[in-house]
């Protein structure tokens, strides 16, 4: 039995060692928007806050405040971000372009190349409460196996 009690933690560390990086935590919270569901984009105008597991994930202060703005006339303003070649933080605000459509095969989506290095932006549903939630998909770095997403939700 002893043996047995040893050996779960070393075999539950090694395992754990094996990741490449952080990875997001499967959040039962949220389910994607269907592809059927063509959202308005009226719905999905409005501001956007990073939630805490991603801030954890990424190595960013509770403190900071870190937004999405998407705006009807096609921009969507970024006050701080993540840069999602480096996945580090940057402190500035920058006004980017971005794309609204909607297709039978992939759902409606929005697209911002600069935010998220040609990677693509998810949309979900908060369970509780329905509030639209954006899943920003970041690339690997250099050397890792796989990316991960930062999650922003809309607070109004």
């Amino acid at each position: 039995k002893m043996k047995n009690i040893i050996l779960l933690p070393l075999l539950l560390l090694i395992l754990l060692s094996c990741q490449d990086g952080p990875r997001a935590a499967f959040n039962e919270e949220f389910t994607p928007i269907p592809v059927k569901n063509e959202i308005p984009i009226e719905k999905l105008i409005g501001k956007y806050v990073l939630d805490n597991d991603s801030k954890k994930r990424y190595n960013i202060s509770d403190k900071e405040a870190i937004t999405l703005n998407i705006q009807k006339n096609k921009k969507l303003i970024a006050n701080n971000y993540v840069d999602a070649k480096t996945w580090k933080l940057k402190n500035e605000k920058v006004e980017l372009p971005y794309y609204y459509y909607h297709s039978n095969e992939i759902g409606t989506n929005i697209d911002c190349p600069e935010l998220n290095n040609g990677g693509v932006i998810g949309l979900y549903y908060r369970k509780k409460d329905s509030a639209i939630t954006l899943y920003v998909y970041t690339r690997p770095l250099p050397g890792q196996e796989h990316g991960d997403y930062l999650r922003y939700i809309k607070v109004k």
